[in-house]
């Protein structure tokens, strides 16, 4: 089926009369650009704007997050063309922007964690937490090594 056969078309087929045939006809669906804006964070919660975007249409979702527990104003359904449709909505702590029609279905991700620093999985070590044991470890040692000589050096000049 082909863009130029569009519109009302006669049957094809004798044996089903003269019957008119109202046809559409879509291109597949782009990759969505989901983008992420109005980040504000204070803890223990963060909050965000989500815009989903085609080549034709967007929708915009707002996000309020505290802990673990995210929630949603807007972004169920997109003005556009007719028939294809985008949404965004949130799942398994990521954001998700999907792009549909009829012929095909497209959607982009991003990470809840990516946006909202203070949802990072407490239970792993960060690196900064790392790099504070092992400074304050060398330097224990240090200090210790310069009290051990030091002691050393002082019973050295009493015998």
């Amino acid at each position: 089926m082909t863009k130029c056969r569009k519109g009302v078309n006669d049957s094809p087929l004798s044996n089903l009369g003269n019957n008119k045939y109202n046809v559409k006809v879509q291109d597949r669906v782009s990759l969505p650009l989901l983008t992420v804006s109005s980040v504000s964070e204070s803890s223990p919660s963060c909050s965000f704007t989500a815009t989903c975007s085609s080549q034709d249409s967007h929708i915009n979702s707002t996000f309020s997050c505290e802990t673990r527990t995210c929630s949603q104003e807007g972004g169920e359904r997109s003005e556009g063309i007719p028939d294809t449709f985008l949404q965004v909505h949130q799942l398994s702590g990521s954001i998700i922007c999907n792009h549909s029609n009829h012929v095909s279905w497209s959607n982009n991700t991003i990470t809840i964690k990516d946006v909202c620093h203070q949802h990072d999985d407490p239970e792993g070590l960060s690196v900064c937490l790392v790099k504070t044991c092992v400074f304050s470890v060398g330097l224990s040692i240090m200090v210790s090594a310069v009290i051990t000589v030091h002691l050393m050096e002082k019973l050295n000049e009493n015998k």
